[in-house]
């Protein structure tokens, strides 16, 4: 792994594989500070990303944390400190999926606030004219469709190295400007103890739960794994 650079800054902890100036580190508390109020389509995620420009990294992606369900409602950003904080698991996650030859963004930081309960934050690299490969599905089938072995072979590329994406589903695939695809959202990804064909099935029953769900193309269902 290259080198990690641990720096604490206005009470915020940064571990970033570029040295963030302050001005870097300054910009960032200020976006964490900031409340998105924007709404997510289906099978994209609780809240938009952010999308600015570090001088040390280039275009990048700043993802906050945010809590689902009825808890929600009292508590939505903030996360009891027992363990690894969430945003690291998903940095670490992605080295390691990158480093076994899947395709994902690339980690350039994560940061976190308070304790014992915390917020925090996820930095990648921007996918260079990124789009969404539901949106693909639902105006391109024959696309989509045609991508299908791609996203099956980085899948087979997690099961071979037992690390499971708890929650693989369309939308966390995205595609660049030449149309290769990213997985991404790794925040409950783990280590498998299961042998690779049931870790095989359950990234099949995950997949096609979400494409009859909502109501996707019955073609895009079946992967090619194994």
């Amino acid at each position: 792994m290259s080198k990690i650079y641990t720096m604490v800054h206005r009470s915020y902890s940064f571990c970033c594989r570029h040295y963030l100036k302050t001005a870097s580190l300054d910009m960032l508390i200020n976006i964490f500070k900031s409340t998105s109020k924007d709404e997510t389509a289906i099978l994209e995620g609780r809240v938009a990303p952010r999308f600015e420009v570090l001088p040390e990294a280039g275009p990048v992606v700043i993802k906050a944390y945010k809590r689902g369900g009825l808890i929600s409602r009292i508590n939505n950003d903030r996360y009891l400190k027992i363990g690894q904080i969430r945003s690291r698991r998903e940095f670490e996650f992605l080295i390691a999926a990158k480093k076994a030859g899947v395709r994902v963004p690339d980690p350039v930081a994560y940061a976190n606030t308070g304790f014992p309960f915390y917020k925090t934050w996820l930095i990648t690299k921007e996918i260079k004219d990124h789009s969404s490969f539901v949106i693909l599905c639902r105006k391109n089938k024959e696309k989509a469709q045609a991508l299908i072995p791609e996203i099956s072979n980085n899948i087979n590329i997690l099961i071979n190295n037992k690390i499971h994406h708890v929650d693989l589903h369309p939308g966390n695939i995205l595609m660049d400007g030449n149309n290769n695809i990213y997985i991404i959202d790794f925040d409950k990804a783990c280590l498998c103890l299961k042998n690779k064909a049931r870790l095989a099935i359950a990234y099949q029953q995950r997949w096609s739960r979400a494409v009859h769900k909502y109501k996707m193309p019955e073609d895009l269902a079946a992967l090619e794994l194994g």
